[in-house]
């Protein structure tokens, strides 16, 4: 946490608020946030003077296009926040970069557990970088089809549930998202990888898209820290169908379960019993 909808929300808040935006002074504090063997005064010296250009994202990856093709790469871990504020706005012992910006705001990236990361290709190339070598196709691009997931599980005696965390496989999923996809599509969370048909993976692909983009759509998931760029809650909340749940009843029409949780790979997975047989 945050997973791909509450990153792709704080990607297009700092779009608005960021791009074309000039990085006058910049404050890093701590070098053992830093990636790609940067240091804090290193790190200062190259993004002072630059302008922000594109703000991308992959995965749970914020990608911030600077000028003279320079990238920050931003990853929040599980409660960093990189946000806009105002000058007067106060900092504490949890804010580890801050760039006044052109316009008279700053750019803040606060994280209190420390799990987040900041790494800066000076040479424009950010797929090499440790923050992105290492990170599989995005969730929601284009190339991320049924067909793919299908090449991505073929074979895997994992569970789908592993399979589908596993960043280097698809990028963005987390475990509040994975729990309620499989739920839509009607999956075992214990089920190998390999051993799903041709319509289960045509099932799940299509509801990974729609839980994603139904998040996406109510600026994510609030369960502890996260906020949108404009300090609020997420929403999706809301909508869980599975997630947090552990027994109550299941909200699909019809179905008599009640809400359970295991572990898997230390992590909670909740799921109901009736409709993911």
């Amino acid at each position: 946490m945050p997973e791909l909808p509450e990153v792709e929300t704080v990607r297009r808040h700092l779009a608005c608020a960021l791009s074309g935006r000039r990085l006058h002074r910049v404050r890093a504090r701590r070098n053992d946030l830093l990636k790609g063997g940067w240091h804090c005064r290193a790190l200062e010296r190259e993004l002072t003077g630059r302008t922000v250009g594109e703000i991308g994202r992959r995965g749970k990856n914020l990608i911030i296009g600077l000028s003279n093709g320079a990238v920050l790469l931003a990853h929040l871990g599980m409660t960093g926040r990189l946000c806009v504020t105002d000058a007067e706005a106060p900092t504490d012992q949890h804010t580890h970069l801050i760039a006044d910006l052109s316009d008279g705001r700053r750019l803040v990236f606060r994280d209190p557990r420390r799990f987040g990361h900041l790494e800066l290709c000076a040479d424009g190339r950010p797929g090499e970088s440790e923050t992105l070598r290492n990170v599989g196709l995005d969730a929601m691009a284009d190339a991320f089809t049924a067909r793919r997931l299908a090449e991505m599980l073929a074979g895997r005696t994992a569970p789908v549930k592993a399979a589908l965390l596993d960043q280097r496989c698809v990028a963005g999923i987390g475990n509040i998202y994975a729990c309620e996809a499989m739920f839509r599509a009607g999956i075992s969370p214990q089920a190998p990888c390999g051993e799903l048909s041709e319509e289960q993976v045509r099932r799940l692909h299509r509801a990974i898209r729609r839980v994603l983009a139904e998040a996406i759509a109510a600026e994510g998931t609030t369960i502890a820290d996260y906020v949108t760029g404009a300090g609020v809650p997420g929403r999706f909340g809301e909508r869980l169908r599975v997630y947090g749940r552990e027994g109550e009843r299941c909200r699909r029409r019809g179905c008599a379960g009640v809400i359970e949780r295991i572990v898997q790979s230390n992590r909670s997975t909740f799921y109901c019993p009736a409709c993911q047989r």
